[in-house]
């Protein structure tokens, strides 16, 4: 029995033993299935086989949602697919997913081979979670119907063409509205003519539904005289939501003018076409309206892009602007012109060239009004409605310059309407002393007011001063000119060099947000660093889902990005202008498109502080892997230095109190040192409704963010010298410490509007 009795306990001592090793060993993180989901689960398509060829199906519908409180890493397969099928997604695996209910839109193209049989073929999409050690997965399920072309329906080999279609515009063939044909680029080089009879007001789409892999076509419309009316490489729209892999061409809802033949070219954008590849095209007929769907494209007068300050078209004396645009709602458009003092100048619209025969020379819809600015682009100066003793609905403004110099002026419409019809003329004249007879045509102003009841030209403003920065801060370079350039996509973007007067900026909401900060420090009324940098960088429109038009308007900083995605909303409301969120895309490599929108990217790997040319630095891809939830830290000292291949080691250096973490911020399970909270939450001089006071320098989550990592140390290279920086990454901004720094200089925000900018476009901002 005692021998027995010691078995026993030797057994359970084991046990013991090796149920203490087992929960001793680190474990990785398992995360329940519901954790992540498809949304939705399932869903059905019908294809129409297109053998001989390949049958292509893009899908765009699904999304996987990360339901965890941490972000996850996602491997995306496709487990059951039928032999011969190629099926793949366009995003570059794992693909990393943040915590709290966030999605990624997962596109699928499906290739279905030749020959394949007409009938019903279901598809498993699976998901696994490649950063836990039990690896969940979650399925979606795609179930696609393959049937036979219709009756009727066009061959789909098209090469040799039977009947060649032409191949300028004197050989255009004839295609019949609603009809669809097929066609092909059958040589390298090859494009077709086609042209249509269209009636006067009505509403046509012209339109390449299908076309072979290896064509990426192209539409133009010309009118008989050979002027280009519209054209169309990708329309990315179809259906109602953005699909950035759909390459197919469509003209949406062009409106005759007049009762002609109108001619359409189709091409391969890069004039390559060949291996006897064809498409599609068909010329449908729409209603006469009268409110017809909105087109962006007959939004583009000649005049755009206009929308800004910094982009005004101009406009010379005695010149009338014919044909202008104010759509879609909310355009504005802007105009500038040289104005000698002394001379009278009278600037106004005239929409009665576009009003019907019957409308006494009222446009419907079109209500102007005008706005004439100083020489800084935002001293109001005037404004008009309509026109005094006038019989329309047109604005006038007449001024005498008190000083030479280049004014800016406004036209928008009354509550900010726009339409595809909305037109205008938009005429300068000029008035020298001598001739004081001169005026504006008596149709257009009947009654001009005296001289004397114009009110003088407001002051111009002067260049801001500067102030002198510590040896690591930045520097304020002076003044100069800004400078126009245009975009690989032909989109006319503003660069603002040095240090430009605030005047020339975009919308003033964004303005505001810089002066409150750095307005101060611009004109020597404090020393600190900068929050944004010394003056805005660059304005422009980046694609966004959910904007009007597909647009937004930006703004860039040496240190930031200030964006407004609805012009119209409440100009009071906070989130009317925002901060982007550009270190988490950096880190994550994905530019953000839309609310739920992204285009992957590779994390870039630019030194997230110090010289750009240190190949030790680490870099925003350094910490890819370590922006996981921490636990709470609060009251230890930050003794982790990180390198940059993201590799965490002891950190060297002497014990520093004020990295002590007094912060844990639960949201994203990150602790914020002393040194960073207090900077967060610190007080100074700012500008607030006209006046410099004291209060909080920031509302620290709308302008830095929640934190995605912990501070860690680094060791990198600044103007040649290496010193020791703490750095921590927020959603919207680096921080950094600089011990050895001079005290108002030693927290700094990094440079993430240059990083992300140069990340995003390939080149530095301007």
């Amino acid at each position: 029995m005692a021998r027995s009795h010691i078995r026993s306990l030797a057994v359970l001592s084991f046990i013991v033993i090796l149920s203490l090793v087992i929960i001793a060993a680190p474990v990785r993180l398992v995360a329940a299935p519901q954790d992540f989901r498809w949304d939705p689960a399932a869903r059905s398509y019908t294809v129409t086989n297109q053998s001989p060829n390949n049958t292509v199906l893009v899908v765009n519908d699904f999304r996987l949602r990360n339901d965890d409180t941490v972000a996850g890493t996602f491997a995306i397969t496709f487990p059951d697919r039928p032999s011969g099928w190629q099926i793949s997604t366009t995003i570059t695996s794992p693909i990393a997913i943040n915590q709290a209910t966030t999605s990624a839109a997962i596109p699928i193209r499906i290739i279905i081979p030749p020959n394949t049989s007409n009938g019903v073929r279901t598809i498993t999409v699976r998901a696994t979670r490649t950063d836990i050690a039990s690896n969940p997965t979650a399925d979606a399920t795609i179930e696609l119907t393959i049937r036979a072309p219709a009756a009727g329906t066009p061959p789909i080999a098209a090469c040799p063409e039977i009947a060649d279609p032409g191949g300028d515009f004197g050989g255009a063939a004839l295609i019949r509205v609603d009809r669809a044909e097929r066609h092909g680029i059958c040589t390298t080089g090859d494009e077709d003519w086609f042209k249509f009879g269209a009636v006067a007001g009505k509403y046509y789409s012209i339109d390449i539904p299908e076309m072979d892999q290896g064509l990426d076509l192209a539409l133009e419309l010309y009118d008989e005289n050979r002027r280009l009316v519209d054209a169309n490489d990708d329309f990315p729209f179809r259906g109602g939501t953005q699909t950035l892999t759909d390459t197919r061409p469509l003209i949406l809802s062009f409106r005759a003018p007049v009762s002609a033949y109108y001619y359409v070219r189709v091409r391969d954008t890069l004039g390559i076409g060949g291996a006897e590849l064809s498409y599609t095209i068909v010329v449908r007929g729409e209603s006469y309206g009268p409110f017809p769907p909105f087109v962006s494209s007959l939004c583009n007068d000649i005049y755009e892009q206009d929308g800004l300050p910094e982009l005004a078209r101009q406009i010379n004396q005695n010149e009338t602007q014919k044909g202008r645009l104010l759509c879609p709602n909310g355009d504005a458009d802007w105009v500038k012109f040289f104005a000698l003092s002394g001379y009278t100048y009278y600037l106004y619209t005239n929409t009665r060239p576009y009003a019907g025969a019957d409308a006494n020379g009222i446009l419907a819809g079109a209500d102007t009004i005008l706005y004439l600015f100083g020489r800084d682009a935002i001293t109001l100066i005037d404004s008009n409605n309509n026109i005094e003793g006038g019989t329309t609905l047109d604005s006038l403004v007449r001024f005498i310059p008190s000083a030479d110099g280049i004014y800016y002026a406004q036209v928008k419409n009354v509550g900010d309407i726009g339409g595809m019809f909305i037109k205008y003329d938009l005429t300068l004249k000029a008035c020298p002393v001598e001739q004081p007879g001169c005026a504006p045509p008596a149709e257009i102003f009947p009654a001009p007011p005296v001289a004397s009841d114009v009110p003088p030209l407001g002051q111009p403003v002067e260049p801001l001063a500067e102030s002198t920065l510590a040896p690591l801060a930045e520097s304020n370079p002076a003044p100069q000119a800004p400078v126009a350039a245009e975009s690989s996509d032909g989109e006319t973007i503003f660069a603002l060099t040095g240090n430009q007067p605030i005047a020339r900026q975009i919308d003033p909401a964004l303005t505001s947000i810089w002066q409150r900060a750095d307005l101060p420090v611009s004109s020597g009324r404090t020393q600190r660093a900068w929050l944004w940098g010394p003056a805005p960088r660059l304005a422009r429109n980046e694609p966004y889902a959910q904007a009007e038009n597909g647009v937004r308007q930006v703004l860039y900083f040496d240190k930031g990005r200030l964006e407004i995605n609805d012009p119209r909303a409440d100009r009071n409301a906070p989130v009317f202008a925002t901060s982007g969120l550009l270190v988490a895309e950096m880190v994550m490599g994905r530019v953000q498109i839309g609310n739920n929108e992204y285009v992957p990217y590779q994390p870039a790997t630019l030194p997230i502080v110090g010289d750009l040319d240190d190949p030790a630095a680490p870099t925003y891809a350094s910490f890819s892997n370590l922006i996981q939830a921490a636990a709470d830290r609060t009251g230890l000292l930050v003794t982790q230095s990180l390198a940059r291949d993201g590799g965490v080691s002891a950190y060297a250096g002497p014990a520093r109190p004020e990295t002590r973490a007094v912060q844990f911020i639960g949201e994203t399970g990150h602790n914020v040192p002393r040194v960073f909270w207090d900077y967060l939450t610190s007080r100074g001089t700012v500008y607030e409704d006209g006046a410099y006071r004291a209060g909080p320098l920031m509302n620290w989550l709308s302008v830095v963010g929640y934190p995605i990592s912990e501070p860690y140390w680094m060791r990198v290279r600044v103007g040649g010298v290496e010193r020791d920086v703490l750095v921590q990454l927020f959603e919207r901004r680096t921080l950094t410490y600089t011990p050895d720094e001079k005290p108002a200089w030693r927290v700094q925000t990094g440079n993430v509007g240059q990083h992300y900018y140069f990340w995003r476009y390939g080149k530095p901002l301007p």
